[in-house]
This record gives C-alpha cells, structure tokens and sequence, in this order.
C-alpha cells in the first residue's frame, strides 16, 4: 500500500462548492481549497482507491445502484480509519470534493441541488447521506472476520446490494449499534424481505428500542426480537 496522509475540509470552504460543481460542470482543485484544507492524523491509501473507483466506473453503468457492493468495501481497506476519525465530516467532505468528485457524480443522478449537496457535505452523525462516508460506515457495520482473520465483507455485499434494506437499516438511529445492524441485516436477508417488510420492520423496532436498553441485551437476544417482529408484520400484511 502507498499510504497517504488525509486531509479534511473545513466548513468555511463549503461556500466555493457551488451548484455548477456538484452538476460536474465546474471543478475545484486543492489549490481552490487550499486555504480551507487541513492534514490529519490519519492515512488511506488513495491511490489504489482511484484505480478500484475508476475500475468500478467502467464496469457498471452511470448510477447503478450496484455500485456500492463493488465499491463499498473498498473504501473501508482503503480508507483504514477508526470509527472516531470517520466521524470527522471535514474527512469525507475533503474525498468527496476534492479526490472523488466525479465517483459521486456517477453514482447518483442530479436531481436537486440540496440532494446533491448532502451526497458531498453530509456526514457526521448522518451515516447515509455523503456518498462516501455511508460506504464507509455501512461496511464498518456489516463486515465480520473470518478464521484466518480476514475481513470479510459478505454480509456488507449484500446489504449494499439491497437498497431498500441499506436506506431502512442505516437511515434509523440504532445502526451505529453493530450487533442490531448486524441482526438486523441477517434476519430481513435470510427472509427475502419485501420493501414493504423492511420498512414496516425497522420501524417498529426502532419503536421498540424506546422501551428496552438495546446495550444490555445479547446477539442473540437482539436477533430473537427482530424476528418476533418481522413474524408479526408477516402476520398483519398477510
């Protein structure tokens, strides 16, 4: 790996970012942002993440939403930060604008200004929105480590592959919480889950979190209540 120090943007730069960069009519280079960009403490190495990004733009078509299975993944070897640094949104605000721009511009259409402006300046405590920053922590999430001590991103796959089940489960506050994304995930996968079932299902137990410690309960615990409520919205839909 050719490590490279991160860098962040800070927010007093968000004004130069302008509705003509986020269409890919315009561009912004570091020296733009310079008086804006800061080194931190922290290193990815961004060099392979081009070529894996360029390759992933050149085998899937423009705004694919299968996009984030291939690149996903990627982004959380290739950016090899702690969870406190990830949580820095000058970090991925920097990616986005200044390293990935046209990764972003093809993976999500412009639809409105305010939309495109979340998928580069969103981030933070907002896990789904900046089209980076979500990759990252989705996978964070999902991936588990096999016998040899490997990560392994299958679970991650999948969840980036489902749409629904990645917007429903990472959209809800309780996704920061590893072991209820994780069941979460499994249990919605292994059933085949509707839109409809995903959504009615995260819902309710989001609700459900209101009146149970979610910290004090098991895997297995939190798994058992997931299913008991996928069982009940099964019943009520059927």
């Amino acid at each position: 790996m050719e490590m490279t120090q991160l860098k962040r943007l800070d927010q007093s730069g968000h004004v130069h970012i302008s509705e003509e960069f986020l269409r890919g009519d315009e561009d912004l280079t570091v020296d733009d942002l310079s008086p804006y960009i800061e080194p931190v403490n922290a290193t990815g190495d961004l060099e392979e993440l081009r070529r894996v990004l360029d390759y992933v733009m050149n085998n899937f078509d423009e705004h694919d939403p299968m996009i984030d299975s291939a690149a996903g993944p990627n982004v959380h070897q290739l950016v090899d930060i702690t969870r406190r640094q990830a949580g820095d949104p000058g970090v991925w605000h920097y990616l986005t604008v200044v390293e990935f721009p046209d990764f972003v511009r093809y993976r999500w259409p412009y639809t409105t200004e305010t939309a495109m402006r979340e998928k580069f300046l969103k981030a933070g405590t907002d896990i789904y929105s900046n089209a980076l920053h979500r990759l990252w922590w989705i996978s964070e999430l999902t991936y588990d480590m096999d016998g040899d001590g490997e990560r392994d991103y299958s679970l991650t796959e999948d969840v980036l592959a489902n749409q629904t089940l990645a917007n429903k489960i990472f959209d809800r506050w309780f996704a920061r919480h590893k072991p209820a994304a994780v069941a979460c995930a499994e249990v919605l996968l292994e059933a085949e889950a509707s839109s409809t079932v995903i959504e009615q299902t995260t819902l309710r137990f989001r609700e459900t979190l209101s009146k149970v410690q979610l910290e004090g309960m098991s895997e297995d615990e939190i798994r058992t209540l997931i299913e008991d409520i996928l069982s009940e919205v099964e019943d009520d839909l059927s």
